[in-house]
């Protein structure tokens, strides 16, 4: 059990976004949440009609296999235009909007906050004795 008193030491710094924390590039980051902005309401739409496995891959016209991939949000395994199709066969209505970026909006700088650790091991008050130093303070 820690004390209060302890200073925390971060276990690393992180920039607040997980997958540029784990080295994915801004345009497959891009694309991961748009993959994600279209799944969210394939999902709900599929969980609102209470659908089996078997019933999405037959409105979606896809495998079963490939249903069960979706319905566990494995989305690297499709792309956004097969997700675009997906919300049509669900009839949901899929708007892009293309606009050009503001050129007084800077590049978003990461922010560096430290990570906690959850469980800090408290650090002995000295170092433990060796066997062979204990044996000899013993027989001292």
């Amino acid at each position: 059990m820690s004390s209060t008193n302890e200073i925390v030491q971060p276990g690393h710094i992180t920039t607040g976004n997980v997958l540029e924390d784990l080295g994915f590039s801004p345009e497959e980051i891009r694309e991961m949440e748009m993959q994600h902005d279209l799944f969210v309401p394939i999902r709900a739409e599929i969980e609102a009609r209470k659908l089996t496995q078997a019933q999405v891959a037959k409105i979606l016209q896809i495998h079963q296999p490939d249903a069960s991939l979706l319905l566990r949000g494995q989305l690297s395994r499709f792309s956004i235009s097969r997700l675009m199709q997906f919300a049509d066969r669900l009839q949901l209505a899929v708007t892009i909007n293309v606009t050009p970026k503001a050129e007084s909006v800077k590049p978003k700088q990461a922010t560096r906050i430290p990570l906690r650790r959850t469980e800090l091991r408290k650090q002995p008050a000295r170092p433990l004795a060796t066997p062979r130093v204990a044996r000899k303070a013993a027989l001292a």
